[in-house]
């Protein structure tokens, strides 16, 4: 993770609540909203849980606890920021995640507007107090010129479009405004009017989510892009985008049904500090083609972690054409629970975190990762993390790490993430991507280790402990 963003991570874990109580307490637990014409507009403080017809951003907002149901459009005004990220529920103890957010609409971004959605572990719910809201986007979501867009674990069952933007030269600086009692940077406005951005750059991001529709990123001027672990039903495209950070345009370990595209960035799309390749089912073109090798991670990845050597040479675009098809298990035997877990916020919604062990079993990836400590995604075994409705719905994340799996002869280390909804009467499916691949050898010419390279993705379904695995599998 890059220094900043693990800044952005304990900014707003540390200073989140600070936030979202200071506006509240300013306001008396009456947010500055107006309701005009069935439109809620909120020029400044928290959104409290409820129903909402359309709503309009002008100030400095946040989203902190319950859930909150948006039935018209959400826009963002030039200038204005909406902050979905920041912890503030539950609204007793250590905040955990933000309101969950349901828009029925479209959502659009506007001139030097800024919008962040969707809170995971990658963000802001990081462990010990670790979440996933889950929001969704029944329409469109249109960035014209925004200065930044971040969104997590958020399913948009339209197009995803960022066109312009990015806050230009000030953004692609990557100049982050200083804590307090420093001024306002004027320049990176309204980014540096949240406190919980404090010592983070302008940036952009789109992680863990779904898109129903297209994805296209055009003309953006910051100082970082991710685009990282989404799955994609629509084509994709980057285009004539420029950064401030040479460990920039991390584009990886996206599942793109339709055509990928990329031309004309600078720089031009990497591996960064490590990624599974993209899965294209479609064709690919330009930086992006199915002909790009690349080093993973790359010089700048490697540079950023501070670390020497040189990343493994792969494909940075695989077609799921390449991929072979295997069936398998998934068995996980429940060995702890996070501290102070299962936690129920504001909604009535249950938080779960379940420590677990896994074998895999079958004709794909064989193998069992024992948990037996450390950090939860990170060592080896299963981190299960997730929220169980009031209705018995559910929505989760495993994050599985086996140092010594076996496929197709070789065996080492594979990651990967799960993303499952689970029903009343106790079945669960969903869809799972390999996240690792690649790896820093010594020199150019030193021996790959096994499973360095594998790619694939699946999905699963099952009830109780064991899930039927659908496993399409290769190398890059």
């Amino acid at each position: 993770m890059k220094a900043w963003r693990l800044a952005v991570v304990l900014s707003i874990a540390l200073s989140g609540t600070l936030a979202v109580s200071g506006v509240a307490g300013a306001s008396r637990g009456s947010p500055r909203l107006a309701h005009q014409r069935h439109a809620t507009v909120c020029t400044g403080g928290p959104i409290a849980p409820g129903d909402y017809g359309s709503m309009r951003i002008t100030g400095i907002c946040t989203m902190p606890t319950g859930h909150v149901n948006i039935w018209g459009d959400l826009t963002i005004a030039p200038g204005a920021l909406l902050d979905a990220v920041a912890p503030g529920d539950p609204t007793t103890g250590t905040p955990i995640v933000p309101a969950s957010v349901a828009i029925s609409g479209d959502v659009r971004v506007l001139h030097g507007a800024a919008l962040l959605l969707g809170c995971s572990p990658n963000i802001s719910c990081a462990p010990p107090a670790a979440g996933i809201t889950f929001d969704t986007i029944h329409g469109d979501l249109t960035a014209y010129g925004a200065q930044g867009v971040v969104l997590h674990d958020v399913a948009v069952s339209g197009d995803v479009q960022i066109l312009g933007g990015g806050g230009g030269a000030a953004g692609g600086s990557c100049a982050a405004q200083a804590p307090p009692p420093a001024p306002i940077n004027t320049l990176l406005a309204p980014w540096s009017e949240d406190p919980a951005l404090v010592q983070t750059p302008v940036y952009s991001d789109i992680e863990d989510g779904q898109i129903g529709g297209d994805l296209r990123v055009v003309g953006l001027a910051t100082c970082w892009l991710g685009t990282l672990r989404n799955w994609i039903r629509g084509n994709t495209s980057f285009a004539h985008d420029t950064f401030g950070d040479p460990d920039a345009m991390e584009i990886g370990n996206n599942l793109i049904w339709g055509d990928f595209g990329c031309w004309d960035n600078s720089p031009a799309p990497q591996f960064g500090q490590g990624a599974a390749p993209d899965l294209v089912n479609g064709h690919a073109f330009g930086q992006c083609s199915f002909n790009t090798v690349l080093q993973n991670p790359s010089a700048e990845g490697i540079a950023m972690l501070g670390q020497t050597g040189v990343g493994v040479t792969e494909h940075f675009v695989v077609s799921m054409h390449a991929l072979h098809t295997r069936t398998g298990t998934h068995t996980a035997t429940n060995v702890a629970t996070l501290p102070s877990y299962p936690v129920t916020t504001s909604s009535g919604d249950s938080i779960f975190a379940e420590l677990n062990s896994f074998t895999l079993a079958g004709s794909g990836i064989t193998g069992t990762a024992t948990y037996s400590g450390g950090p939860p995604g990170q060592a080896p075994g299963e981190a299960d993390l997730g929220v169980k409705h009031t209705n018995g719905w559910s929505h989760f994340v495993l994050y599985d790490t086996c140092t010594s799996c076996t496929f197709h002869g070789q065996t080492g280390l594979v990651s990967f993430r799960m993303y499952g909804v689970g029903y009343p009467n106790g079945h669960a499916q969903g869809v799972f991507l390999i996240t690792s691949s690649g790896t820093i050898l010594p020199t150019s010419s030193s021996p790959v280790p096994g499973l360095a390279t594998l790619t694939g993705w699946g999905t699963f379904s099952g009830t109780g402990s064991t899930y039927t695995l659908v496993e399409h599998l290769g190398f890059a």
